[in-house]
This record gives structure tokens, sequence and C-alpha cells, in this order.
């Protein structure tokens, strides 16, 4: 993405960003969504993770285009059981990434029904 870079600093009115934004990671259990996570927050990659229960939240501040911007990125459990909770956490959401298994092609379908 041009012009998005990772950012520390705090600005002089207190806040370290001008910004927030809600983004959600959606997918079936077992895709990738904290692997991705942790990959883009953390720049770690750890290949055996244990299954997210409920929701976990990371948060990174970039800068884009001048702008310090405050992600909040959701990463929501995959599994049929905890979809009556998840769904809760969509209301303010400014973005959903939707992360499926491209070797397995239900995983996109299932997707497309939860959207």
């Amino acid at each position: 993405m041009s012009g998005l870079r990772t950012v520390s600093a705090s600005s002089g009115n207190g806040k370290s960003y001008d910004s927030i934004m809600k983004i959600l990671l959606i997918g079936d259990s077992g895709v990738g969504k904290s692997c991705l996570l942790v990959r883009f927050v953390e720049d770690k990659f750890n290949p055996s993770f244990i299954t997210t229960i409920g929701i976990d939240f990371k948060i990174k501040t970039v800068d884009i285009n001048g702008k310090k911007v405050k992600l909040q990125l959701w990463d929501t459990a995959g599994q049929e059981r905890f979809r009556t909770i998840t769904t809760a956490y969509y209301r303010g959401a400014m973005g959903i990434i939707l992360v499926y298994d491209v070797t397995d092609e239900r995983t996109f379908t299932n997707i497309i029904i939860l959207v």
C-alpha cells in the first residue's frame, strides 16, 4: 500500500494518532487469521498457533499520507460455535479483511455466507 508506514511517535496533542480504525479479520478456523495479524503487527511468524477463542485484537499505528492512524485489528474465532459472539463485534467496524485458504474452496464459500 503506497504511503503506509509504521509509526510510534506521539503527537503534540497528547495522543499518538490522528484517527482510529476498527478492522476485522474473518474466516474459517485454521485459515491463518492469527498468523497474518501477528506477522503484520509484530513482524513475527509462528507456524503453530492455538485456536482463537471468541475474539482477540492487536493495535498498530501506521502513517498514511502524513496522518497517524491507529488500527484496531480484531481477530475473530472461526469456529461455528463462536459466530454469535463474534458477530457482535462487527458493529463499528470500518473494514473487514476476508481470510480464506486458497487450497480449500469451502473456506471461501463460508465467508460469502457470513457477509
